[in-house]
């Protein structure tokens, strides 16, 4: 049994030696800027999202117990519910009431987890980081915790034997972020900022490919 459940669990430990070698032979995986990723948790970490794999890729990279939210859909299985519950995921409902999962994000953050948030939602389409939702900003803002941006880069799409390019960028400070209350204008301006240090990050990987 895990007694923290911000620690990587010794049977994930074991997924991800077989999933380290599983992705080394399915994609050419280049990682920067892992040094930039803080010593401890209590921190949020957001990507943009361009394939299911991508909590993965993030797994084996960094070897850290990222809680990722999920969308409720795949805890329908029984199976998969137990899986991803050790992986540290857990679920959000996005075409209804958020309120528990939001609360359950805070609460791993102010524990000292690793939150992992896809800002945008849901995948992209065409490859390219599009619109941020808030909730990042609103979780950040909540907990005073750093955001680690992040960005995944492929060329085309993710597919076997494409070079795959994980980048970490330098944390962003709380105060950067910082709004008071129920500021809309500071949540709109907040979210901007992450969603464009993230793109950034991609602009750069993309143009190295």
């Amino acid at each position: 049994m895990n007694k923290n459940p911000h620690k990587q669990t010794k049977f994930i430990s074991v997924i991800v030696a077989i999933l380290s070698v599983v992705i080394k032979l399915l994609f050419r995986v280049k990682v920067e800027g892992l040094e930039n990723l803080p010593k401890s948790g209590g921190y949020v970490t957001c990507c943009n999202h361009i394939s299911f794999v991508d909590p993965v890729f993030w797994l084996v990279a960094t070897k850290k117990r990222i809680r990722y939210m999920a969308k409720a859909e795949i805890f329908k299985n029984k199976l998969f519910t137990w899986f991803f519950g050790e992986a540290g995921a857990f679920a959000v409902d996005r075409g209804g009431n958020a309120t528990g999962s939001v609360e359950t994000a805070i609460e791993i953050v102010n524990e000292g987890g690793i939150l992992g948030i896809f800002p945008e939602g849901t995948r992209s389409k065409d490859g390219k980081p599009g619109r941020a939702k808030a909730g990042t900003a609103f979780i950040a803002n909540a907990t005073g915790a750093t955001v680690v941006p992040m960005a995944i880069v492929v060329k085309d799409k993710v597919k076997p034997f494409c070079k795959v390019k994980l980048i970490v960028g330098k944390p962003i400070n709380h105060e950067e972020i910082h709004f008071e209350g129920r500021d809309k204008q500071g949540l709109k301006s907040a979210t901007t900022k992450i969603m464009q240090e993230i793109t950034a990050l991609w602009e750069a990987g993309k143009n190295e490919l």
